[in-house]
């Protein structure tokens, strides 16, 4: 984090809030009525005049010598939903954003660097992040403050002040948060010191386990999140080194992801994440990127851990992906946290004078038990379906054959299931590259594993997509939105792009695909790798943005370290030495930021594991 040191948020904290006179301005329309992006075109009748996120709202904003508020959000976020209802769709609120300030409303899918940049700032600033991301800038671009979810009186609040110190010395804000972009590093070699590396890793997993739910399983002991790619490497240090307490941590995670509240008994798929530390009660968004993942995890799990339910928990998330998500040859964005009657969770819950109308008496009782659906409703629209008892213990507490339990309760799902599909649940349609070739990873390992054929026919497709629709030779597009090009591409869109296509060739045989990953992979360096820094995006609208020795991991992997893995394997294939050089030099970096903080850097540890594994490899045959 270092946009701003500890003085100077003190200092812009404290002008923020001081008092003077207001500022008088002109006023623009709200331009997002009708955008293909659902996210945004939900903003088109506020009475907010919104602009879109681009030159042409910048350069406005320098002309007027305003504020710029940029608000950012997502289709799926329940709390961007309440702050639009209680100010942004409020006239009050939107008189005095029209008045003195330039908004911009921004969905994060579409704009992922933009987001991370200013993401960085709210953590940096408030200690925490989230959406929406409400954060003012100057003019030129550089953030002065931040905040998430506020009730109205607080936003106005924040506003009028803003509205009053901008008015009062603008040119003291400016002096205070200019900085100059400095992202040059020094040259490393490509020589690679292994056993120096090697400790990094090997102690990497003491470290991630101290943070580790010893009792609850994941990280953390308040809100729990997949954190999928902190698993993946565990489960590649299990595999590696057999450790019993890795084991466990696992299969316990695993375990309560899948059979409490963040999985879907009824339709399949995985929830964002949960509020509570048990995994019991979602917010209730599901996202592409999670589903891959989680998929992915569960089809390796299965096998390194010998858990055939896994397999299960895998496929059907697989079909969940196929059945709800596929449209025009690739994957949605999301499915709503809120159904259309704005209930949160809505479209997921049941009563129980609901069910007991829908199932018969034997099973109503019998997803009472294993569900846990008679208990009072802990939500709004009831409850949500989660393992209290296996169907193995159920049939020895009450002497049925497993086999029948189990008849029963597919009968009860598909009833629910039915009545399910008369609710309807808002969908955000884009297409998102990066976000599909994370799918598409995920449907080739589907495809290894379980040799299905409608799994090939789709991984098949989303290639065939990602290829010619999502990138013409030299340009990659970030996103369609009803079959437009929008957002702006970003490093995450090349390396993940590349990985999926790379994956998927090796078992297709396809070399235009194969052709396509190299190209692909070989003009994300090109693009985003320059003087030893990694950006995430090219030609921002706002300041130059610093580069990263290391990209951090997210609720995705670091593109960095994903696309430094995949054109290793690119690299070594058409044997390119000065690529694998830079490759080499790439993975020589960042041994402070691994061995300090090795949860976020996970992505880059696997890719040098894997470079050190080839090298002792070629050792061991000299």
């Amino acid at each position: 984090m270092n946009y701003l040191s500890n003085m100077l948020k003190g200092c812009v904290f404290s002008l923020i809030f001081a008092l003077a006179m207001p500022v008088q301005s002109a006023q623009l329309r709200n331009a997002l009525l009708d955008h293909p992006a659902p996210y945004v075109a939900l903003h088109g009748n506020d009475p907010v005049a919104w602009q879109q996120y681009d030159r042409q709202a910048i350069e406005h904003a320098r002309q007027e010598d305003k504020l710029l508020f940029v608000s950012v959000g997502y289709f799926a976020c329940h709390w961007c939903h309440v702050m639009q209802q209680e100010s942004y769709q409020d006239p009050e609120v939107a008189e005095v954003l029209n008045q003195s300030f330039v908004s911009i409303k921004v969905d994060r899918e579409l704009e992922p660097a933009l987001d991370s940049r200013l993401m960085e700032f709210a953590h940096a600033t408030l200690g925490r992040g989230g959406w929406p991301l409400n954060v003012f800038l100057t003019p030129e671009g550089h953030p002065i403050f931040a905040l998430l979810y506020v009730p109205k009186e607080q936003f106005l609040e924040v506003l009028r002040r803003l509205q009053q110190v901008w008015a009062t010395d603008p040119d003291k804000i400016r002096s205070l948060v200019a900085r100059e972009a400095s992202s040059v590093f020094a040259e490393t070699g490509s020589n690679i010191d292994v056993p120096a590396m090697q400790l990094i890793i090997d102690s990497a997993p003491a470290k991630l386990l101290e943070g580790a739910d010893k009792f609850q399983g994941g990280f953390g002991d308040q809100a729990k999140f997949p954190a999928v790619i902190q698993l993946e490497f565990l489960l590649d240090q299990y595999e590696r080194t057999g450790d019993s307490e890795l084991r466990d941590f696992l299969e316990q995670t695993l375990d309560a992801m899948a059979s409490q509240g963040m999985h879907d008994h009824i339709s399949g798929g995985f929830f964002r994440y949960t509020v509570d530390p048990g995994w019991e009660i979602p917010h209730f968004e599901k996202m592409l990127y999670d589903n891959a993942a989680l998929a992915a995890i569960y089809i390796r799990a299965a096998k390194v851990l010998d858990h055939q339910d896994y397999h299960q928990i895998a496929r059907r998330t697989l079909d969940f992906m196929q059945d709800y998500m596929w449209l025009d040859q690739a994957f949605v964005s999301s499915f709503s946290a809120v159904d259309d009657q704005s209930i949160e969770g809505g479209h997921y819950l049941w009563e129980r004078e609901q069910l007991q109308k829908i199932l018969t008496e034997q099973e109503y009782k019998l997803v009472a038990d294993l569900w846990g659906l008679d208990r009072p409703d802990e939500l709004e629209a009831g409850n949500l379906p989660r393992w209290q008892l296996s169907v193995t213990e159920h049939a020895r507490k009450s002497s049925q054959p497993a086999s029948e339990l189990l008849e029963v309760l597919d009968s009860a799902r598909r009833k629910m299931l039915e009545v399910r599909k008369l609710r309807s649940l808002p969908v955000d349609d884009k297409l998102v590259a990066g976000w599909n070739g994370l799918a598409l990873t995920a449907f080739t390992l589907g495809v290894i594993e379980y040799d299905d054929e409608s799994y090939r026919q789709t991984a098949s497709s989303l290639g065939s997509f990602l290829r010619t629709k999502m990138w013409n030779g030299e340009r990659m597009t970030r996103a369609l939105a009803k079959g437009h090009p929008h957002g702006t591409v970003s490093l995450e869109d090349f390396a993940y792009v590349a990985k999926g296509l790379w994956d998927w060739a090796q078992i297709s045989g396809d070399q235009a695909d194969q052709r396509a990953a190299e190209a692909i992979a070989r003009k994300g360096w090109q693009v985003f790798y320059q003087n030893n820094a990694w950006y995430l995006e090219d030609n921002s609208l706002l300041v130059p943005p610093e580069g990263s020795e290391l990209v951090e991991d997210g609720p995705t992997p670091s593109p960095s370290g994903v696309l430094i893995g995949v054109s290793f394997d690119i690299a070594s294939t058409v044997k390119d030495e000065e690529w694998l050089e830079a490759i080499h030099a790439a993975l020589n970096r960042g041994q402070r930021q691994m061995s300090g903080a090795p949860y976020w850097f996970v992505s880059q540890m696997r890719a040098l594991q894997t470079a050190l594994d080839a090298q002792a490899s070629i050792s061991t045959l000299e």
